[in-house]
């Protein structure tokens, strides 16, 4: 019957099944057919029919420990199976005693169709769990080590997006399964560390119950004999409890101030565990005994006693005063900078009162100890805010946000040794009340390493932001710059250490590195702005180059860019003299500019003649200090007296024009005809400087200067002068 039922079983084992049991195999090495074999052992593989099944169940759990060999219901004889023994062995759904070994599960998100060979490898996902040191330190690795990692790593958040409140929403979740992870430890850490007085087998202490058999066991020596035994090994395990509640314990670098009461509240569980197995039956009835018989060993017993008793009320203190800290230190697990701002008095306040109050914990060692673990708690919830709860590096946010929140973290830790120092001062000024004397160095050490490094990261950021000022600069030949700086900047980025972990100390030879490449770029661009003004052909020119070498506004430029402006002045005085030589030789004829009349022709040559001179002087004034030198002052006044000068003439030569057109009535007051001496025909009396008057006007009034009304009303009419003259001719 049962070897029939195990073929049956045989006979459903398709493709899927074996790809199940390849995976199995593959995990716990093992070969398919011993696989296959071991799981026909198990008395139904209904769970499987419906996990591959349409509509079925979406999960399929299969455990791999240690339990009593099956008999003949499996339908075969396990070979080389000792009586008694136990092996390892596969159960499908759940285990008959607790879970011991690996739970190997499989994943369909979807059960809208049936599962066959073709579909089974993209639609299960498979996953292990771990329970070989226990169920909770399992489920603490699974969560830590595969799904956080997971969960951090992806971009697809669903409907989340980019926005504030969806980098919220996302950063929150992630801080719940950090604060789940670490209960799960603690309530790890708690199960294991039970200490269980060893048990007596050969010993009925059912029968030392009762005064006359006390009193009877106490005269027999051999049995007290035992009983001392009995208790002194008692003894040692509380001996050894208490050594290692007073051993300064191993933590992590990054413990907060929550580990320390959860410490307490484990050494207190621990402790009280003790205190009632001393309480109980058995150890009663060794001590009542031992009394009886005058035992010498309860001397030492009753110290002990007295210790662990004392040991157990310190930790219970401990664990009192150090709850007041929960409500007060919740702000310091979330990512809300101000929160966190405003929450640090009431935080000093409470150490403060524990300081003050409590019976055991007012030590310095103490106090020092859980304001370090303050500052670490600080230090994490600052790099979680960073970078969103690990979702996004340093490097890959936009520089305004993470420079805010580089900025946010600093003013915190300042805000928090603010705090600290008054809260100090503060009990020194109250007469009577215990001085709190703490080490900063330790207590503030690793924050002010933190604050160094983000400033260090600032910088680069700041190196970043200037440098890619070039790639936006139109100045020939700067792109390679730029290209170099990218190439450094990346080399730094793909570094795979924390880069805001205080002690990773590749980060500090590596910025070293960083910046000794950037001051070597900075040189070469230094050098490359040098070439550009080796040789100045133009003041105008030269400081309109110059200007986009400041639109940069890098500060290794500064020094050039002072030495260039001396230059192009010494440039611009050359340029002052032969402007003026050249005034010289073309005032009395300058040369016109194409279809200009006369007198504005004039004007517009030596207003060109004054821009030539003016725009230099105007940007060393504005984006120099070089023209208060002695060498500046005296360029000053050649400007000045050279800039009189074409004023003068622009003013002379516009009022002379003004005079004249006062006088224009007259060429407009002659006859429209006139008889020609000779011939004695009739012509147009059309005079031409009526025409120039026109142009000089409209060439005035582009130059922006006053034009008489007369000549204004004359140049409107221009055309229709012009029609009447053509229509008379």
């Amino acid at each position: 019957q049962y070897e029939k039922a195990r073929e049956n079983r045989r006979a459903k084992v398709n493709a899927s099944y074996k790809y199940i049991f390849e995976v199995l195999g593959a995990r716990v090495g093992l070969d398919l057919p011993t696989v296959e074999e071991m799981m026909l052992d198990v008395p139904s593989l209904d769970a499987f029919d419906s996990f591959f099944a349409k509509g079925g169940r979406k999960s399929l759990k299969i455990f791999y420990q240690e339990g009593d060999p099956r008999g003949v219901e499996c339908g075969r004889v396990i070979p080389a199976v000792e009586k008694g023994s136990k092996i390892l062995q596969f159960y499908v759904e759940k285990t008959p005693d607790k879970i011991a070994g690996l739970c190997l599960f499989f994943i369909r998100y979807k059960n809208d169709t049936s599962i066959n060979e073709k579909t089974i490898h993209e639609e299960v996902s498979f996953g292990v769990l771990d329970a070989t040191d226990g169920l909770l330190p399992g489920v603490k690795d699974i969560i830590e080590k595969v799904f956080l990692p997971a969960i951090l790593a992806t971009s697809n958040w669903g409907t989340l997006g980019q926005s504030k409140e969806d980098m919220k929403d996302k950063q929150n979740f992630v801080e719940t399964i950090n604060r789940y992870i670490s209960f799960l430890g603690g309530a790890a850490a708690s199960i294991e560390g039970t200490v269980e007085l060893k048990k007596i087998d050969y010993i009925d202490f059912s029968e030392l119950q009762t005064f006359d058999k006390i009193t009877a066991a106490a005269d027999n020596y051999d049995l007290v004999h035992q009983l001392e035994e009995v208790l002194m090994i008692w003894y040692r395990q509380i001996e050894h409890v208490l050594i290692e509640s007073k051993q300064l314990r191993r933590e992590a670098k990054d413990s907060g101030p929550l580990t320390e009461l959860e410490n307490w509240k484990y050494t207190s569980a621990k402790l009280n565990f003790i205190i009632e197995q001393i309480k109980g039956q058995n150890c009663k009835a060794v001590i009542n005994v031992l009394k009886v018989a005058h035992s010498k060993i309860l001397k030492i017993w009753q110290e002990l006693d007295g210790r662990i008793t004392d040991a157990a009320n310190e930790s219970k203190d401990n664990v009192k005063y150090l709850s007041t800290l929960e409500k007060v230190c919740r702000p310091l697990h979330t990512t809300d900078i101000v929160s966190m701002t405003q929450g640090i008095p009431n935080l000093i306040k409470a150490v403060q009162m524990i300081h003050r109050v409590s019976k055991y914990y007012n030590t310095s060692e103490r106090i020092t100890s859980l304001l370090i673990k303050v500052t670490n708690q600080m230090v994490t919830t600052c790099k979680a805010y960073i970078t969103d709860a690990g979702l996004n590096r340093v490097w890959d946010q936009e520089t305004s946000i993470v420079i805010g929140k580089i900025n946010e973290c600093i003013c915190l830790l300042k805000e928090y040794q603010k705090c600290f120092r008054e809260a100090k001062q503060e009990t020194l000024e109250n007469l009577g009340e215990k001085a709190f004397e703490v080490s900063e160095m330790y207590i503030f050490g690793k924050s002010e390493a933190f604050c160094r490094r983000l400033e260090k990261i600032m910088e680069m950021i700041a190196v970043e932001q200037n440098f890619n000022a070039l790639t936006l600069c139109a100045i020939e030949g700067i792109d390679l710059m730029a290209v170099k700086f990218k190439n450094i900047y990346h080399i730094f980025q793909k570094k795979p250490y924390d880069t805001l972990d205080p002690q990773v100390a590749e980060f500090d030879v590596d910025f070293v590195k960083f910046m000794s490449e950037v001051e070597r770029l900075e040189t070469q661009l230094q050098n490359f702005m040098r070439t550009c003004f080796r040789k100045i052909l133009s003041s105008q020119n030269s400081l309109q180059l110059l200007q986009r070498f400041q639109s940069l506004n890098m500060p290794c430029l500064q020094e050039e860019t002072a030495r260039t402006v001396g230059c192009i002045l010494q440039h611009y005085v050359a340029e002052l003299e032969a402007t003026k030589k050249l005034y010289q030789t073309q005032k009395d004829d300058p040369p016109l500019a194409r279809n200009m009349p006369p007198i504005a022709g004039k004007i517009l040559w030596v207003r060109q003649l004054f821009r030539r001179v003016n725009e230099p002087i105007s940007y060393f004034h504005k984006h120099s200090d070089i023209l208060a030198s002695p060498e500046g002052k005296a360029v000053v006044q050649s400007y000045n007296k050279l800039a009189y000068v074409l004023v003068e003439f622009e003013v002379v030569y516009h009022n002379a024009w003004m005079k004249e057109i006062s006088q224009l009535q007259y060429p407009l007051q002659s006859t429209i005809f006139v008889r020609h001496p000779k011939t004695k025909k009739l012509l147009v009396n059309f005079d031409p400087q009526i025409l120039e008057v026109v142009r000089e006007t409209k060439c005035m009034i582009k130059l922006g200067l006053e034009v008489p009304e007369q000549a204004v009303k004359i140049a409107v009419i221009e055309s229709k002068l012009k029609s009447n003259k053509l229509q008379l001719e």
